[in-house]
């Protein structure tokens, strides 16, 4: 599926309330949230180790319902990413494009790792 396909279709289920920046923006930080305190839970539960730059799965309380519900709160990420996206009157493929051309140039240059965009 292209990501404009995406976008458009996900937007088929946005309530009129939901679709302005403010709830948009918010509630993408409130779902990137939920993600991290998924996993900061199961690392205080000792369901999975993050070590060095590596997410490992040393122990056996981690299963793969867990995985699917990091998988669920990724797709309400990508929700509500296309849909801050729609309210600026962005695609998704436009803005991917921008940071992969952003990404290679700065891979160019030796400066992929640092601070901030303009360098």
């Amino acid at each position: 599926m292209e990501l404009n396909e995406y976008q458009k279709r996900a937007m088929t289920t946005c309530t009129e309330s939901s679709h302005n920046f403010a709830y948009m923006m918010l509630n993408l930080v409130g779902e990137v949230g939920e993600f991290a305190s998924k996993v900061a839970k199961w690392v205080r539960k000792e369901k999975l180790n993050i070590s060095g730059n590596e997410l490992t799965k040393p122990f056996a309380k981690f299963t793969s319902d867990d995985e699917v519900e990091l998988q669920k709160e990724a797709g309400d990420i990508l929700w509500q990413l296309s849909g801050l996206c729609s309210v600026m009157g962005w695609s998704l493929e436009d803005i991917a494009q921008e940071n992969l051309d952003k990404l290679a140039d700065r891979q160019k240059r030796n400066v992929i790792v640092g601070e901030g965009d303009n360098r």
